[in-house]
């Protein structure tokens, strides 16, 4: 066989095959309006709610950064650990 005439793009897997018919185009468009309809539906509540979670977070970076003075504890890894967290799954998630 030469080898010029085999295929050279890669083979989906069997689970991956549905991307083939997928409409990427449609579902990018859906995406957005459920952005725009989610963004319309934000009120003062869940802004308060943003700002209490901001507050926490920056409570656990506060209490965490000033026990870090302290031998090794795990309270400090704790609350430094928690504020890593909310700040990129929870507040960048809202």
């Amino acid at each position: 066989r030469c080898a010029h005439t085999q295929s050279t793009e890669p083979q989906l897997a069997k689970d991956e095959q549905w991307l083939e018919t997928f409409d990427f185009v449609a579902f990018t468009d859906d995406i957005r309006i459920l952005g725009k309809q989610l963004e319309r539906n934000q009120g003062k509540e869940d802004v308060d709610h943003l700002n209490k979670m901001v507050a926490w977070s920056n409570m656990c970076a506060f209490s965490g950064i000033v026990t870090m003075g302290f031998k090794t504890n795990i309270f400090t890894a704790f609350l430094l650990s928690l504020w890593t967290f909310t700040r990129w799954l929870v507040i960048a998630h809202h």
